[in-house]
Formats: C-alpha cells, structure tokens, sequence
C-alpha cells in the first residue's frame, strides 16, 4: 500500500521524519529484503528494527493492511538471514529469554525493591549519567507477593498469570482474581502456563515464541473456557497464536480455538461488577494501551469499567492513542525515540491536571510512571485492575491496600 494515511499515526515518523521510517517506507523495505538474496543491508536492519510494532497504522489504514503481522515475519526473516551466534543477536535473545524464567524474575524483582528501599534509586536520579537515570527509573518495584498460578478443576475462568505481572504486580493479578469471583467466576491459573511469547515474536524469535505458543495450548487444554489476560501485549499476541502456528499441521487448529478464547480482563467484568465509591471527586486519565486499543480494539470496556465507580471523573488527554515509547523492550534498545515518546505522553497528562493515571500494561505503567517521576510529578499510576479493586489506589498520597 502507498497512500500514506498512516504516516501522521506513525509515531516514529513524526519524531524521524524519514520516509524509511514509516510503515509505507518500512513495507518497501520488506518487499526489497524478500527479493533480495543474503543478509539484509544494514540500513534496512535499522529501518525495521526502529519500528515499535504499536500497531497505530492498522488502526489509521483503511486496507486493514496486517502490518504488526509483516513486521514479526520480516524480524524473524532479519534473524534467520543474519551470522547465527552473533554477538548481537545473542545478547537481545538472552535479554528477552529472561521473561521465560520466573525464578530470575523473583530475584531481580527482590533486588529491585532493595535497590529502592536502600535508597539506591533516589540517589542515581542524582549522580548517574541521565540516559542510565533514566533507565533504572524503569525497574518495576514488586507491589507485594508474586502471583502463584493455581489450577481449578471447577474454573469456569482461566487466568493467564503472566512474566512480569506474576512478578512485579502480583496484587494486581490478585485483585483480577477477587473481581472476577466477586463477579460470580470460578478463577484457575494452570500452574503449567510460561510466558506468552510476545517479546520473542516481536524481536524476531519466532522460533522460540511458537515453542511457548504449543506450551500455552497444552497448559490450558482444550474447550470452551475464556482465558483472561490483564496485559494487553500478551492478550494481543495470544490472540494470535492461530496465525502464528497456521503452519503447524499438530497445532494450528487448537491454535485458533485458543486465540478464539482470549478475553482481556475488561472484556469479561460488566460495570455492574465495578460499582465502587471513592467518597471524593478523583480525576482519572485513561492510558489506551497500544495492542490494547490498536492490536484488539478495546477502548470502550476500561473506560465504562472506570466511569462505574462513584467519584471518577475521566478526563481526556491530547492524542490520546498515541505510543508512550514502552513497547516491550523497546525503551532499552532505542532509548532516544522512547524517552521523546515518554516526555510526550507525560506532558499531555500533566496538562489535563489528573490525580491518577489508569492503563492496563504494565509497560505502560512502568514508562509512563518513570516519566512522570522526571517530571517532578507524584501523580499514581494504576493498573486497571487494581484500580476497580480498590479504587483507593486513585487517590494521591494513598497506599494501596494488599487484601
């Protein structure tokens, strides 16, 4: 496609402002890779890999070009064509692999909270260079316990627990869990569910992703279940397990009846099951995750959700869909886009003068809560989740209660 609608959608694109950089330029670029025999030109590479696969131009097209899908292919093409065992791709599937092993992410979690308690965190906004300020600004601190996945034989509901929610937000997973049997659910965790895979996929691991794809549909088994997400990364790209295994002739039918089932935990609540009283007025900015919004289309549900508790006034925010520069580990290896995306976002919440900040990913939470701390600004950052568990988490100074 080449008429351009995407362009002024394309986060990249505006920040670059090179036509290489925009999911026409990128397309052009996949299409002369293809026809090109051996390694992709390094410019190519970089074009491609600039990309943060937040999947605004799918929204913008009017072709329903699958450009997140062209994007994942053309990365895992990128890596099979490259040097295998280079340095370079070593490094970034080690880097990924790290969500696939919860036992590290418990202790680089705990180190994290030490790291904080000790004052460690404070004193290097202080004294390190800014870029490595910056990046440990975006250390999750674990908001209590991690989440341990249970299975029920008489769920009705299926929990996906997650990397980095199991680990650093287990609350959060917990107060998923009290809306849904509050709600009148039966709530399971199969103990044998891994990572979902998003973050390999998106680097060009497809390999790997397809292993923990056939992993998940075995974990979760069969039937009619819906299986509840409260990441919008991992709902988007569970929902796509079906394209991602359509080749595999064991799996891909299971593939689409699994991708069939995926409910993002908003999806699933009804407002009635939100009714909550802050006793106050609380102004709440909604943050439209980008695979929440562009990847599944849900932007109606979280907003109804919050609007169900007495005291929230939703207020808007300039360019509201826009990427925050989280994108998976994107903020790590492309740290100058990210952090102009990041001064972006926060400068557009600032100005709309929230208490609070709602978003249902916790890359988003993470990035845009960094930011705001740059800023100067103490204004909360929730998950939705934890947000309609307990919507004292709004309100600024409080502490969350761990029920």
């Amino acid at each position: 496609m080449s008429c351009g609608l995407c362009l002024n959608d394309c986060p990249t694109y505006r920040i670059i402002g090179d036509e290489a950089d925009s999911p026409r330029g990128r397309i052009h670029l996949v299409r002369e890779m293809l026809a090109t025999p051996g390694a992709p030109k390094a410019s190519t590479v970089e074009h491609l890999e600039a990309c943060l696969v937040c999947r605004a131009c799918e929204t913008a097209c009017p072709s329903l070009v699958p450009f997140g899908r062209i994007m994942e292919g053309a990365r895992e093409e990128i890596a099979d064509r490259r040097a295998p065992g280079g340095p370079r791709g070593r490094i970034r599937a080690a880097l990924v692999d790290v969500v696939t092993r919860p036992r590290l992410l418990r202790v680089l979690s705990s180190l994290a909270s030490l790291y904080d308690r000790i004052g460690m965190r404070a004193l290097a906004r202080r004294v390190l260079p800014r870029r490595l300020a910056e990046m440990q600004s975006l250390l999750p601190l674990p908001e209590g316990a991690p989440y341990r996945p249970r299975g029920r034989s008489d769920a009705d509901v299926q929990l996906v627990a997650g990397c980095v929610m199991a680990v650093a937000f287990g609350e959060t997973q917990r107060a998923t869990a009290r809306l849904l049997e509050g709600a009148g659910r039966s709530v399971g965790s199969p103990e044998a569910q891994v990572c979902c895979g998003a973050l390999h996929a998106h680097a060009g691991l497809g390999q790997r992703a397809r292993e923990l794809a056939r992993s998940n549909i075995e974990a979760f088994g069969d039937g009619e279940r819906p299986i509840v997400v409260t990441a919008a990364g991992c709902g988007a790209h569970l929902r796509a397990y079906g394209h991602l295994l359509r080749d595999d002739p064991g799996y891909a039918d299971r593939a689409s009846r699994f991708a069939a089932r995926v409910r993002d935990a908003s999806e699933v609540l009804a407002p009635a099951d939100a009714r909550r009283s802050l006793g106050r007025p609380v102004r709440v900015v909604y943050q439209d995750a980008c695979h929440l919004a562009h990847g599944q289309g849900i932007r109606r549900q979280p907003r109804d959700l919050l609007r169900a508790i007495d005291g929230v006034e939703l207020v808007a925010i300039a360019d509201p869909e826009r990427c925050c520069g989280s994108a998976g580990i994107y903020n790590l290896t492309h740290p100058e886009v990210a952090t102009q995306l990041q001064r972006q976002k926060v400068a557009a919440i600032l100005a709309a003068r929230p208490d609070a900040v709602v978003s249902a990913n916790p890359g988003c939470i993470l990035q845009i809560q960094g930011g705001l701390r740059a800023a100067g600004s103490d204004v909360r950052v929730v998950h939705l989740m934890r947000a309609l568990d307990d919507p004292a988490s709004l309100s600024k100074g409080a502490s969350p209660s761990k029920r």
